[in-house]
């Protein structure tokens, strides 16, 4: 159901009549709905707000494709790492508070925290945590929460084992496993879970009744999206992954409609409706650049009024226009999010889909470009992601095919089937198990139930895989076992590219015992 808000508060913030401002929206609204056609998203929910008004919100298509359940603006999606803004802003009141400093020492609160090195455990600031500044690798060490049974404290400890690429504080490198550790400092200091601190401080006073902390409780929970990505033919229902384990980093479920009061709040600089939810001081330490990411040539021919970039606690920061833009994203497997703040012009925007797409981004700029520069036929932004995206299908489709002819001319197996059989252990992630049944080999990550899969034989020891596919949107991995000097199995390794999850970080020693 479509529902379209005027108010003096938008006509102010743009400086435009009212007849520009509903073509604004207008335009907008139409470019939302060919972005759905042309990505081929099932849902998708999108809300503006101007000052303390919601001027725009809107649901497009299905929450559930297979019962027709349509978006509307109280639909439930996953906002996934657009959680991080209120652990930082958690982390802020207590800062206030003096029970905290953003300097503190990290290894002061939880006495399990490490690093890849004694410097790095020692020195890490809690500030450190919430600005992906540690060394790491972009998404580095996911695969130890995603989907499984590993508690917060078992996820930051094996988390010392993780290889950098960067010198300490030197680059950005995007870290979910730093959040539930900020996530973990509130909690030793508050003793409150975080849950529990989040919905008393924040989810509640600012009326944001539908949203939700966990997967277990969408059973008892109305109109909710489902999670899907899109084969290239097709939407394919995906099934709920708990995160309850990284719960300070990505873990509310929420509407567009609840996600708009967390917008007003930002804008007012953390006050909302004349309560002071934490100082102007520390709201501006969350939006200043405490790192820096350069801009990429691609970026600045294509973004030609952006001239930085970088992240400050909790929010990734730019500018664009001439104006300073406060922004996050969030990806769940099967829903991609988008939310952005102009606090110049009291602007926030927030885009929530259900499936695994480029068009958040794309829809952001555009609506950045109608109303902060009144640009109604600029820029396709969703043509032009498309065009990346097929590039990039392409590349990937050319190097499956290739690995596909290569398919048993290399050479045959070295070994026989039960040579294979056994337990495999990393130290940082745990167990592989690897048996036989029915004349075909089989395994499983033991600490993430939705691991598990047949393999089939590619060429010497390689094997390829394929997750199942309701379960988690990965494709086709491959499982290889290493030799000893002796020339008998010694470990295995696993690949399966894609942009968040690094199996090759993991190197699976075999179990004396099975040998």
């Amino acid at each position: 159901m479509k529902k379209i808000v005027f108010s003096m508060g938008f006509v102010l913030f743009g400086l435009i009549s009212m007849a520009q401002s509903k073509k604004q929206l207008q335009t907008l609204d139409k470019y939302y709905e060919k972005t759905l056609e042309e990505w081929n998203i099932p849902g998708m929910a999108i809300a503006i707000v101007s000052g303390d008004e919601i001027v725009f919100s809107k649901g497009y298509g299905y929450a559930n494709l297979e019962e027709k359940t349509k978006v509307d603006e109280n639909t439930l999606f996953a906002i996934a790492s657009n959680t991080k803004a209120f652990t930082a802003m958690s982390i802020g009141q207590l800062v206030d508070q003096e029970r905290l400093s953003w300097d503190d020492k990290v290894i002061d609160y939880l006495p399990y925290f490490r690093s890849y090195n004694n410097y790095v455990t020692n020195e890490t600031t809690v500030a450190d945590l919430l600005c992906h500044r540690n060394g790491l690798e972009t998404f580095s060490g996911d695969l130890l929460w995603y989907g499984t049974n590993l508690s917060p404290e078992e996820i930051i400890n094996a988390a010392q084992h993780l290889e950098p690429i960067y010198g300490f504080r030197e680059h950005y490198g995007y870290s979910n496993i730093q959040f539930i550790a900020a996530g973990m400092v509130l909690e030793a200091v508050t003793d409150t879970g975080w849950v529990d601190y989040v919905t008393f401080h924040f989810l509640d006073p600012l009326g944001m009744e539908r949203t939700i902390t966990s997967t277990n409780d969408i059973k008892n929970t109305s109109n909710v999206a489902t999670p899907y990505y899109y084969n290239g033919k097709e939407n394919i229902q995906l099934d709920w992954v708990n995160w309850d384990n990284m719960a300070p980093a990505g873990a509310l479920i929420s509407s567009v409609t609840d996600y708009a009061e967390w917008l007003k709040l930002n804008i007012h600089r953390g006050v909302y409706n004349g309560k002071k939810y934490i100082s102007d001081s520390n709201f501006e330490e969350m939006t200043t650049m405490h790192v820096v990411s350069k801009l990429s040539r691609s970026s600045r021919e294509n973004y030609p009024s952006k001239h930085f970039k970088g992240y400050g606690l909790g929010w990734g920061l730019m500018d664009y226009h001439g104006y300073k833009i406060i922004t996050h994203g969030g990806g769940y497997d099967g829903m991609i999010s988008k939310s952005c703040i102009v606090p110049e012009k009291e602007l926030g925007l927030i885009i929530l889909t259900n499936n695994l797409n480029w068009a958040t981004g794309a829809l952001m700029n555009k609506t950045l470009d109608v109303l902060l520069n009144d640009d109604n036929k600029g820029e396709d932004w969703s043509k032009m992601y498309l065009g990346y995206k097929e590039m990039r299908d392409g590349k990937n489709a050319q190097k499956q095919h290739s690995s596909d002819k290569q398919r048993g001319k290399i050479g045959k197996r070295s070994f026989d089937l039960k040579d294979y059989i056994g337990s495999y252990t990393d130290k940082m992630y745990g167990d592989v198990i690897v048996w036989e049944e029915n004349g075909d080999l089989h395994f499983k990550m033991t600490r993430t139930a939705i691991f598990v899969a047949e393999l089939e034989h590619w060429n010497l020891n390689t094997f390829t895989f394929h997750f199942d596919p309701n379960l988690v949107s990965l494709g086709e991995g491959k499982l290889w076992f290493e030799l000893d000097k002796n020339g008998k199995i010694e470990a295995l390794k696993i690949d399966l590219p894609n942009p968040d999850f690094y199996f090759d970080e993991f190197y699976f020693i075999k179990n004396d015992e099975k040998n």
